[in-house]
């Protein structure tokens, strides 16, 4: 099968603090993989490096075959470094910047919801599909973007009709119901193209009748989109009915990955739930 994303020996240290340690996953084209593990075990941080959101300390991660990070540590960091393979990605560095990540087809979602609060739920969703326009500040100054904007505003309703949110586009975002808000933040997140969709706890906050809603439009539109999904969640009955594999880290270190049925049964994962820490 195709990798889509390789994450390979990642350590995150913040000073004396390793948050993610020697982590190392790959995740195949069409598949919905999520990371587990108790609250503070570097899940989020693991996310932040895969969007650039982060520098990672050690390690590198490719999209689609492409290196998107590699570092190792140095200065300060060299004579603190407390993970593993210090000196297995010396040399020149690759770090691109979130947008650069995004351009390339990551898109990710939020664990508190981050919509653009003073527009309309329309509005949202095309800002994000700005990402791909053609056209330039001469051009659209000019007026000579009509044609592409008339597309991408198509496009936004398309889009809104496909994930159930038409009926609301003119609405303030932030006026939707808690539910709706959290699919507005995967529409817009869809409105970028992305190949690879990072969603961080997608179910927080919801009930149970939300919950399994949202555990069937996550499939539909991994098979509509064509995408592969990444995703972090501390719902378990969501987690086990929808994953094609799990990976499971405590402590920023991975300690077991699997089909569902193998994850469920692995006392190391059982030992880290009943004895988690904080994050």
């Amino acid at each position: 099968m195709e990798n889509v994303l390789n994450i390979e020996h990642l350590t995150m240290q913040f000073g004396g603090v390793v948050a993610v340690n020697d982590l190392s996953m790959e995740i195949n084209r069409g598949e919905i993989v999520a990371l587990i593990g108790p609250n503070g075990a570097g899940k989020t941080t693991a996310f932040n490096c895969v969007t650039s959101v982060y520098e990672p300390t050690n390690g590198q991660i490719l999209f689609c075959g492409r290196q998107i990070a590699r570092s190792s540590p140095s200065g300060k960091m060299r004579r603190i470094y407390a993970g593993s393979n210090a000196n297995a990605y010396t040399g020149e560095s690759v770090r691109l910047s979130p947008d650069q990540v995004t351009r390339l087809g990551i898109a990710r979602t939020f664990q508190n919801i981050r919509l653009f609060s003073g527009m309309t739920v329309f509005d949202n969703v095309l800002t994000a599909k700005h990402l791909r326009r053609k056209s330039n500040f001469l051009t659209a100054a000019l007026h000579l973007n009509m044609a592409e904007e008339k597309r991408m505003r198509e496009e936004t309703h398309e889009l809104l009709k496909q994930v159930g949110l038409m009926d609301v586009e003119d609405e303030m975002a932030t006026s939707l119901p808690y539910g709706k808000q959290r699919l507005l933040e995967i529409a817009r997140a869809l409105a970028t193209e992305p190949v690879l969709l990072l969603l961080d706890e997608p179910a927080a906050g919801m009930n149970p009748q939300e919950t399994e809603e949202l555990c069937s439009f996550i499939r539909r539109i991994r098979d509509e989109f064509q995408l592969t999904i990444f995703l972090i969640e501390h719902h378990m009955n969501l987690v086990m009915d929808i994953s094609d594999r799990i990976y499971v880290i405590d402590f920023g270190k991975l300690i077991a990955q699997g089909v569902p049925d193998e994850i469920q049964n692995n006392p190391d994962v059982i030992e880290a739930y009943l004895g988690g820490g904080d994050e």
